[in-house]
């Protein structure tokens, strides 16, 4: 009888306790394939782990083009997360049309010691007309991979990759290895957009400038750095046409051993690593006029949408990777550049650019590392780009005809988005 009472009375005090409330789910779509899913992946379980409030799922959903049109998308049906990672060019778009929270009052609350956490590089970047509406997550600059075994066959130096663009002409010629009508090795490969960009700025030129917004892709300048790039594959036959105008192809002729050098970004690095069967080269890019290298990657904002305690959940997860032991894991698994101070001090960071000289080759190329200008319209830019690179190319069009007209092009469509 007295156990009865007992367990009557623990039912009773039980049922007048209010339930444990369930945490809330923090949605987060992110554009990290492979190592990079596996960061984050870590990164997630990590935050989980650490408290009960909050319980954030992350979502691949696609390279940066495929989440920026997703969320283009979702936005309007209400059905975008509450956290979004954007490509530090795109991020302009969602902050001018007010899909993103702006985070200055936010970061007013941590104080300033809180953003002197990171690398300034890496706050470069994410300010939109002065205000801040993204934290950086992984930052990275394109770098030059190489097959040392194939310089080695070719009679060059495996630790003397070239600096310049007469160099890599030249070398690129002495990479290239033809059977017949056949090239069995191409002298190199990676003219993608992110390399495009690159050596339009070390020609002296720009897309858009920074500062104002002006453009300059039709500069004499730019001109120039388009004509050489197509002239690796259509005059001097050293890069193959198909990779040129399906930049995913780059990283398959690389790794498969059928191009000695591949322009990529230092965020591959992890993964190429562990996919490469010869001995591989990193070094930075080649200079033309000047050395120049763009800062890429991406940001994550908060969905302006969302509830307060969503909301507040998405700010706990950002401060959360602003720690140098989260951001090592980022850096260790892929190669993204450690963007807070003391990321390099963690263990796994120092032993990691201790085994591998290449996980420091980006870090040394920031000192001539720019930031682009990301307006509302540079997503269709980039979107647009692609095809005009693709007529100089194959030879439809003139390198100077075409950024002309393409120049012309995107005057109208910053004036349009307000840019």
């Amino acid at each position: 009888m007295l156990r009865k009472l007992l367990i009557a009375a623990a039912v009773a005090v039980l049922a007048g306790q209010p339930a444990l409330a369930a945490p809330v789910e923090i949605t987060f779509w992110h554009s990290l394939a492979k190592k990079g899913t596996d960061a984050v992946n870590q990164i997630v379980g990590k935050f989980n782990a650490s408290q009960s409030e909050y319980k954030l799922k992350a979502e691949y959903t696609g390279n940066y083009d495929d989440t920026t049109t997703k969320l283009q998308a979702a936005i309007p049906a209400g059905q975008a997360p509450d956290l979004m990672m954007l490509e530090v060019t795109r991020y302009g778009l969602f902050a001018d049309s007010g899909v993103l929270e702006q985070l200055d009052p936010y970061l007013q609350k941590e104080g300033a010691e809180f953003l002197d956490q990171y690398q300034p590089f890496a706050l470069e970047g994410p300010k939109y007309l002065g205000k801040s509406y993204v934290l950086p997550f992984n930052v990275s600059t394109p770098v030059m991979y190489y097959n040392k075994d194939a310089f080695r066959a070719a009679g060059l130096d495996p630790n003397a990759p070239p600096k310049t663009w007469d160099e890599l002409r030249q070398m690129s010629a002495k990479l290239t290895v033809r059977q017949g009508n056949d090239v069995k090795q191409w002298g190199v490969i990676g003219l993608g957009q992110f390399v495009r960009w690159a050596f339009v700025a070390q020609a002296g030129g720009e897309w858009v400038s920074p500062k104002d917004n002006s453009v300059l892709m039709d500069s004499d300048a730019s001109i120039g750095a388009y004509t050489y790039m197509a002239d690796l594959i259509r005059k001097d036959k050293v890069s193959p046409e198909a990779a040129a105008i399906n930049e995913s192809l780059g990283s398959q002729y690389f790794t498969s051993g059928q191009a000695a050098i591949n322009f990529d970004s230092t965020g591959g690095f992890g993964a190429l690593r562990g996919a490469v069967k010869f001995d591989l080269g990193v070094a930075p890019l080649p200079c033309g006029v000047k050395c120049a290298a763009p800062i890429g990657g991406a940001t994550i904002g908060i969905n302006s949408a969302s509830d307060e305690a969503h909301r507040k959940g998405a700010w706990a997860f950002l401060k959360f990777i602003s720690r140098p032991e989260i951001n090592a894991i980022t850096f260790v698994e892929t190669g993204y550049l450690p963007i807070m101070k003391k990321t390099a001090d963690i263990d796994i960071a120092k032993k990691a650019i201790a085994e591998e000289p290449g996980y420091s080759v980006a870090i040394k190329q920031l000192d001539v590392a720019f930031v682009r200008s990301r307006p509302p319209a540079m997503p269709a830019i980039r979107a647009k780009e692609p095809s005009v690179w693709e007529a100089i190319v194959l030879g439809k069009t003139p390198e100077a005809q075409a950024l002309k007209t393409f120049g012309a092009e995107m005057r109208t469509m910053l004036s349009k988005s307000g840019g």
